[in-house]
């Protein structure tokens, strides 16, 4: 769907991570997801996974290309917090008015309150030349998991923000704790055992679908939690993402980073 979009315009207030610009639309189902023109790779992988029936359930609601006006103002609201201060250097650094080609993606956190997100990027290894170190010198290298961003609220109050500079630095036992309070909750058995049925099911989902990636590099998965009765997991970040229509081989990488969340959750 390629279409001019003279629609009320903001920052993502939800965004807790990535190099991307997501930008939430008039009522907020939707989000914008800028990318790079030179990189595709993102939008062919959405291209090729909408085809499979049920794919929902593990990535964001895929709705094409959408064309924003150029230099129409996008609002940004101001709080005092970290989150806010974190996404303003984000903006600075990496919002480009005269991008206006942008990924239309679901808004996974649309009227959530007291909402718990976390961002895990996955996989033990890196091909980029100046990420290795960075890979090896974090918990990626050890347990194929690197917390990219978390964000808990409660009474609809920020209590706890951490960004992907202090993901890179924690030990595997920090990461642990963070997963703990992370799954601090009144019906915490419940969800726990959620989060591992459903992590199940996202590896047979790959197993059985996604034979044809051949690298996963620099895939997220994003836990969510907004009330009682609402957890889900989403794969996210695609850029680096390849699909090769010929590869018959499942990627084992992603399903070992998956089955290394798995241990840890059954173990909190």
């Amino acid at each position: 769907m390629s279409l001019q979009q003279q629609l009320q315009q903001a920052f993502f207030e939800q965004q807790i991570s990535g190099h991307s610009i997501f930008i939430k639309l008039n009522d907020g189902e939707f989000v914008a997801k800028s990318y790079s023109i030179e990189n595709n790779n993102e939008q062919n992988f959405y291209e090729w996974i909408q085809q499979i029936d049920g794919y929902q359930e593990y990535f964001s609601k895929y709705n094409g290309v959408v064309i924003l006006e150029k230099n129409q103002q996008v609002s940004n609201q101001q709080t005092i917090n970290q989150q806010q201060e974190w996404l303003n250097s984000l903006i600075s650094k990496r919002y480009n008015p005269n991008n206006t080609k942008y990924l239309l993606l679901e808004n996974l956190t649309q009227n959530s309150q007291n909402l718990r997100i976390l961002d895990l990027k996955l996989g033990y290894t890196v091909h980029k030349q100046s990420h290795i170190q960075r890979y090896q010198d974090s918990t990626s290298s050890k347990i194929g998991l690197r917390i990219c961003g978390m964000k808990i609220q409660e009474d609809n109050e920020l209590v706890i923000f951490k960004d992907k500079h202090w993901g890179r630095t924690i030990s595997v036992e920090e990461l642990i704790e963070s997963l703990k309070i992370f799954f601090s909750l009144k019906n915490r058995n419940k969800i726990l055992k959620e989060a591992i049925d459903k992590i199940e099911s996202l590896k047979q989902f790959i197993t059985n679908h996604c034979k044809q990636v051949i690298s996963w590099q620099g895939t997220s998965l994003l836990l969510i939690y907004r009330h009682e009765n609402d957890f889900k997991i989403k794969l996210i970040d695609f850029s680096n993402t390849i699909v090769d229509p010929e590869s018959t081989e499942i990627n084992a990488e992603i399903i070992k980073a998956l089955n290394s969340l798995q241990d840890i959750i059954k173990q909190i």
